[in-house]
C-alpha cells in the first residue's frame, strides 16, 4: 500500500456511506403499530406483514413486549397489513394508502379466536401525524388530475398548503429563502439550475416543471421540524414521487387546448391577443415480466404560438429628434422601441406604448421508469427523464426579442432492502441541464440604456450547463422503543458559463442625456468558458422514540460539509477585507471553508387520547444550506488577474476617462482602460470569512380528527434567518463631489452573511377527506415577514440604500402576504339520481364533476425608488395620504405629492443624501381569485375512461389591478400598469384504461 492515509480516508468514508442515510431526501414511508387484545393489553410476538398491493413488495415484523413494531422504508402505495398471534383472529387491514415520508402509527385490537379465521376491514390513514413534529404536506394524483391547473403545470397547486409561495419557478417555505429549498424527484436532485435550487429552468421559461404531470404519483412538501434525513436546505424539501408499473396494464392520452376564443380580453388592452396553444401526450405501464419487472413511461409536448401582452414607457417622437440631433448615436437605439399608441403631451420625454407581441414555445419530454422486484423485499428501481424546451418573447422595445433553448436531463437509480430488523436503500442520482439564451440587442451590437429617463432596455448572450451526481445510503431499524435511521450523502457538482453582456447606460436626467453625460455605466466584459467544482458531503442520525403509547420523541442530529467551490483553470477570484479592498485570495480558496455546520433536531408528538385523534406537536431545530453558486461565485470567474467580468464607472469617471464611456459604448474599447497593473480594481468580492447559511426554526401545532373524513390544526410557526446574503454596493461616488473615496477600486458588489430575517405565522388548516364524493381543504396564514433587504435571498438581494446604516432598510420582505386563504375542493355532482333506471339518463347525467381553488390575500410591500447611479436610492416621504382612495377609478394608486425627490448634487449628479422613504413604507392591493374546472366522465368499458374538461382560470374575470409604477421619476408614477391576467379557459380530453 504506497499511501496508507489516503486509504485509511477512503475507507472510513465508505463505511460512513454504507452505514448512513444522508443530506437525501425521505421517499419511503414508516408505519408504526401497536397490537392489543380485546382488554387493551399487549400482544407481544405477533406477527406483522405488510404487502404493497400492486407490485407485492413485503415487509414484516414482530410486536416487542409492549406489543408495538415499526415497519420502514416502506415504498409508497397502497398496503395491506396483516396480524397474526397464536390465540387470536387474524386481522387483516386493506387500501392502506402510505405516502413518501409520511410516518403513521395505526392501533391493532385482535379479536379471541384462531388464526385460521380472518377478520379483513377497510383501512383508513389517519388525518392526524401522531409521531413527530414534521410539517408535511401531500399532493397526491387525484388532486393533480381533478383540481384546475393551467397549461398541467403542477407547482401552482403547492400554495393549497400554508406557509407555501411559488415564483419564477422557485419555492419559499414558511417565509425563508426560495434559493435555499430542495427540489428531488424520487428522492435524488432534479434541481433544473446548477447554480441555484429551481423547480423550472433558469427565469422559469420551460411550462414543464421537474417532470411532467403525467408521471407524477405524488408530491410531498415538507418544511417545519423536519427529521434530521431532510438536509442541504433551510426551509424544507419539495420531491415529487414518480408512477410505477404494475402487475395490471394501464396508461392514459390527453389532449389540451387553449385560444382566445374561449378568454377574456384583458383589462389593459383593447383587443385579446391571438392564442393556439396544444399540449399532448399520453403513458404506459404495466409488467414485462408479472410479479417481476415492471415499466412505466410518459411523454408529453406542447406547441405555443400566440401573442402577449406589451405595456412599458417608450421615448416620444419630439424626443426622439431632440435626442438624435444633440447626439447622432443615440438613433440605433432609439430604432429599438415602437412610438407611444395613447394619448401623451407635446413635450413628454416618454409616453405609454400598449400592444401584443409574437410569442413562441415549444418541448417534448419523457419519462421512462422501470422496477425489478428482486425478491419481496428487494426492489431496483430505475428512471430516465428528458426535456428539450424552447421559449421565444417579444418586448416593448420590439427589435429586442429574447429567446431560450434548453436541455434536461435525469437519471435515478434506487434499490430498496427491506428486512426483519434492518432496512437499506441506496441511490445514485445524475442531473444534467443547459440553458442557452440570446436578447437580439446583442446581436445587433447596440448598447443598452436603462435607470432615470422613463425608457430603458438591455441584453447579453447567456449559456449556462451544469451536471451534478450523488450517491446516498439509508439505513432504518429497531431498537425496543427506538426507530433509528441514520446515513450519508456525497454529491458533486460541475457548473459552467459563457456570457457577454451590452454596456449599461444611465443617466441622471434629460440635461445630461442630451449632453452624453452618464452618471453610471456598468461594462460587463463577460468570461471565456470554465468549470465550476463543489462536493458537498452529509451525514445524520435520526431517533424517534416511542416513550409511551401517547408520546413520541424525534432526536435528530445531521452535520454537513459543504465545499468551499474551485474553478477548473484556477480563475475564480477574490479579495481579502476589509469590505473587499485588500488583496487577492488563492484562486482554490475564495473563502475559508466553514466546517461548524451541526444541525441538531428535537421534537414530540403526544396523544391526548387512546384513539390518537387530538395530537399537540411542538419541536426546534437548526438547519443550514450551501451558498448558492449563482450567489457570488459565478461573479467571481474572471479569464485573468487584470481582466475584471464587470466594472462599475461614475460620472467623475466618464468626464476624467472621455469619450471611451459616453454613448455608443463597446465592451473591446472599455477593457483596456481596466487591463493592467494601473487599471481601476472591479468585480465582485466576498467576504471571506462568509459562514454557510442557517435558519433556526420552531412549532407549535395542534391536532384533531373528527371522525374518519375532517381534520383542524393550528399551528405556530416561527424561524430566523442567519448569514443570509448581503449585497453591498461598496466604494460608491460621494454624493457631492462624484469621487470615489478609494480610487484604486470602481465600484462593486459585496457580498457578506450580513442580512437576516424572522417570520411569525399562525397557520390554520382543515381538511375534508372524500366523502360522499365530495372533498374540501382549506388553508389561513396570519404572518409577518422581516428582513433588510426585501427579497431576503440568497442570489441577488438588494443593495441597502446607505451601505453603512443597514438597520435603517430594516422592514417588511418583499414576500410580507400579511393574510392569506385558500380553499379547493372537488365534488362528483349526484346527478345519476335522477336519471333512475334510464340508460340514456344515465350517459348524460353520470359522472359529472365541478372542481375549484380560490384564493384570497392582502396586498405585497411597495418601495418607492429614485433611480440615480446608485442602487437602491429612494426620494423622501413629506407625509399625507399616500394611497389614494379612488384607485379602481383612476388606476391612479400613489400619490405622487406624498414624495419628493431628494436634490441632486451640481458636480456628482447624484442624489445628496439617502431619501426618508422606508423601503417597503407601502403595500399595494389585495387579490382574490376563482378557477373552476368542470369535467365529463363517460366509462366506455373495461376499465377505459374518457373524461372531458372545460378549466376556467380567474374564472369570474375578477380584475385584479397590479404592476405599480414605484419610480419616481417616470410620468406614470404611481399607475397601475397591469392586471393579474383575465378569465383563462383550457379544454382537456383524456382517455385513462
Amino acid at each position: 500500500m504506497q499511501n496508507p492515509k489516503r486509504w485509511l480516508l477512503l475507507g472510513s468514508w465508505v463505511v460512513c456511506v454504507a452505514a448512513s442515510p444522508a443530506l437525501s431526501q425521505v421517499i419511503t414511508g414508516t408505519l408504526y403499530g401497536t397490537v392489543v387484545d380485546p382488554a387493551g393489553a399487549a400482544v407481544p410476538g405477533a406477527s406483522v406483514r405488510a404487502a404493497e398491493e400492486s407490485t407485492g413488495v413485503v415487509a414484516t415484523a414482530t410486536t416487542d413486549a409492549l406489543g408495538e413494531f415499526t415497519l420502514s422504508g416502506l415504498p409508497p402505495g397502497s398496503y395491506s397489513v396483516s396480524i397474526e398471534a397464536s390465540g387470536f383472529r387474524t386481522q387483516r387491514q386493506v387500501g392502506l394508502r402510505l405516502d413518501a415520508g409520511q410516518r403513521v402509527r395505526l392501533a391493532f385490537s385482535l379479536e379471541l379466536g384462531t388464526v385460521a379465521t380472518t377478520v379483513e376491514v377497510q383501512a383508513v390513514s389517519p388525518l392526524v401525524n401522531a409521531v413527530n413534529a414534521e410539517q408535511r404536506s401531500n399532493l397526491e394524483a387525484e388532486q393533480l388530475q381533478e383540481l384546475p391547473v393551467a397549461r398541467r403545470d403542477w407547482l401552482s397547486l403547492v400554495t393549497l398548503a400554508p406557509g407555501i409561495s411559488s415564483t419564477s419557478g422557485r419555492v419559499r417555505l414558511n417565509g425563508l429563502p426560495s434559493a435555499a429549498f430542495r427540489i428531488t424527484v424520487d428522492g435524488t436532485d432534479s434541481a433544473s439550475d446548477s447554480e441555484m435550487p429551481a423547480v423550472s429552468m433558469y427565469q422559469d421559461f420551460n411550462l414543464i416543471k421537474a417532470v411532467s404531470l403525467e408521471a407524477i404519483e405524488e408530491v410531498n412538501l415538507a418544511r417545519g421540524i423536519a427529521s434530521a434525513e431532510t438536509g442541504a436546505t433551510l426551509s424544507g424539501n419539495v420531491n415529487i414521487i414518480t408512477r410505477r408499473g404494475t402487475n395490471q396494464l394501464h396508461g392514459s392520452a390527453f389532449l389540451l387546448n387553449q385560444t382566445e376564443n374561449l378568454n377574456a380580453r384583458n383589462q389593459f388592452l383593447l383587443n385579446k391577443p391571438g392564442l393556439v396553444f396544444n399540449q399532448f401526450g399520453g403513458s404506459l405501464g404495466g409488467p414485462a415480466v408479472r410479479d417481476k419487472l415492471f415499466f412505466f413511461g410518459v411523454y408529453e409536448g406542447y406547441r405555443l404560438r400566440g401573442f402577449q401582452a406589451l405595456s412599458g414607457q417608450v421615448p416620444t417622437q419630439a424626443f426622439r429628434e431632440r435626442a438624435v440631433r444633440a447626439v447622432p448615436a443615440y438613433q440605433a437605439f432609439f430604432d429599438l422601441f415602437p412610438l407611444p399608441n395613447t394619448p401623451t403631451p407635446p413635450d413628454a420625454v416618454t409616453g405609454l406604448y400598449r400592444s401584443a407581441g409574437s410569442e413562441k414555445a415549444r418541448d417534448n419530454h419523457a419519462v421512462v421508469r422501470a422496477d425489478y422486484q428482486a425478491r419481496s423485499n428487494l426492489l431496483v428501481t430505475a428512471r430516465y427523464t428528458r426535456g428539450r424546451p424552447f421559449r421565444e418573447i417579444p418586448r416593448v422595445a420590439t427589435v429586442n426579442w429574447r429567446n431560450w433553448t434548453g436541455v434536461t436531463e435525469v437519471g435515478t437509480l434506487g434499490v430498496t432492502s427491506i428486512r426483519p430488523r434492518w432496512t437499506l436503500e441506496t441511490r445514485f442520482g445524475v442531473n444534467r441541464n443547459e440553458v442557452n439564451r440570446l436578447d437580439n440587442i446583442f446581436k445587433l451590437g447596440i448598447a443598452g440604456i436603462v435607470g432615470a429617463l422613463g425608457f430603458s432596455t438591455a441584453g447579453e448572450t447567456f449559456f449556462k450547463e451544469g451536471t451534478t451526481w450523488s450517491v446516498e445510503q439509508t439505513i432504518g431499524t429497531s431498537v425496543g422503543r427506538h426507530a433509528i435511521r441514520f446515513g450519508g450523502i456525497l454529491s458533486r457538482t460541475l457548473a459552467g458559463r459563457e456570457n457577454v453582456e451590452v454596456p449599461e447606460l444611465t443617466y441622471a436626467d434629460v440635461e445630461d442625456f442630451l449632453a452624453n453625460i452618464p452618471s453610471r455605466v456598468q461594462v460587463t466584459f463577460g468570461v471565456r468558458p470554465y468549470q465550476l467544482r463543489k462536493i458537498d458531503v452529509g451525514l445524520f442520525f435520526q431517533d424517534d422514540f416511542k416513550a409511551s403509547r401517547r408520546l413520541t420523541l424525534n432526536l435528530g442530529i445531521r452535520y454537513d460539509y459543504f465545499s468551499v467551490p474551485e474553478e477548473r483553470d484556477g480563475r475564480l477570484f477574490n479579495r481579502e477585507g476589509p469590505f473587499g479592498m485588500g488583496p487577492f485570495l488563492s484562486a482554490d480558496q475564495i473563502w475559508r471553508a466553514d466546517r461548524n455546520n451541526f444541525s441538531p433536531r428535537v421534537g414530540f408528538a403526544y396523544a391526548l387520547d387512546e384513539a390518537n385523534r387530538t395530537i399537540v406537536r411542538a419541536g426546534a431545530g437548526l438547519f443550514h444550506s450551501p451558498i448558492p453558486l449563482f450567489g457570488g461565485v459565478v461573479d467571481m470567474v474572471q479569464n485573468a488577474l487584470d481582466e475584471p467580468n464587470r466594472v462599475i464607472f461614475s460620472r467623475a469617471d466618464v468626464l476624467r476617462i472621455g469619450e471611451v464611456l459616453r454613448y455608443p459604448v463597446v465592451n473591446a474599447n472599455v477593457l483596456p482602460v481596466v487591463k493592467g497593473p494601473q487599471a481601476v480594481i472591479g468585480g465582485t468580492a466576498m467576504d471571506p470569512d462568509i459562514r454557510q447559511p442557517l435558519s433556526y426554526q420552531w412549532l407549535l401545532s395542534a391536532q384533531r380528527q373528527f371522525g374518519s373524513h375532517f381534520a383542524f390544526e393550528a399551528a405556530y410557526v416561527g424561524n430566523r434567518g442567519a448569514s443570509l446574503m448581503m449585497i453591498r454596493a461598496m466604494n460608491p461616488p460621494d454624493r457631492i463631489t462624484g469621487l470615489r473615496p478609494n480610487p484604486r477600486f470602481a465600484t462593486f458588489r459585496y457580498r457578506d452573511g450580513s442580512e437576516s430575517t424572522n417570520y411569525n405565522a399562525l397557520q390554520l388548516t382543515v381538511r375534508l377527506r372524500q366523502s360522499a364524493g365530495f372533498a374540501w381543504n382549506a388553508s389561513y396564514t396570519w404572518a409577518r415577514a422581516m428582513s433588510h433587504t426585501g427579497e431576503a435571498d440568497l442570489l441577488l438581494p438588494g443593495s441597502p440604500q446607505d451601505i453603512w446604516n443597514v438597520k435603517a432598510d430594516y422592514g417588511p420582505a418583499d414576500h410580507d402576504v400579511r393574510q392569506r386563504f385558500v380553499s379547493d375542493f372537488s365534488y362528483e355532482l349526484p346527478l345519476v339520481q335522477v336519471a333512475g333506471g334510464s340508460r340514456l339518463g344515465r350517459l348524460v347525467l353520470a359522472g359529472w364533476q365541478l372542481s375549484g381553488v380560490f384564493t384570497g390575500q392582502t396586498g405585497s410591500p411597495l418601495t418607492v425608488s429614485q433611480p440615480s447611479g446608485l442602487e437602491s436610492s429612494r426620494p423622501d416621504f413629506v407625509g399625507g395620504r399616500a394611497i389614494l382612495s379612488d384607485s379602481r377609478r383612476t388606476l391612479q394608486y400613489l400619490d405622487r405629492n406624498a414624495f419628493a425627490a431628494v436634490p441632486l448634487g451640481s458636480a456628482s449628479r447624484l442624489p445628496l443624501r439617502p431619501g426618508t422613504a422606508g423601503r417597503n413604507l407601502l403595500y399595494g392591493p389585495g387579490m382574490w381569485n376563482v378557477d373552476l374546472a368542470l369535467a365529463k366522465g363517460f366509462d366506455l368499458g373495461e376499465s377505459k375512461r374518457l373524461q372531458i374538461r372545460l378549466e376556467t382560470f380567474n374564472a369570474l374575470n375578477h380584475t385584479n389591478l397590479a404592476g405599480v409604477e414605484v419610480r419616481i421619476n417616470r410620468s406614470d408614477f404611481g399607475r397601475f400598469t397591469a392586471s393579474r391576467g383575465a378569465r383563462v379557459a383550457q379544454v382537456q380530453a383524456r382517455l385513462a384504461f
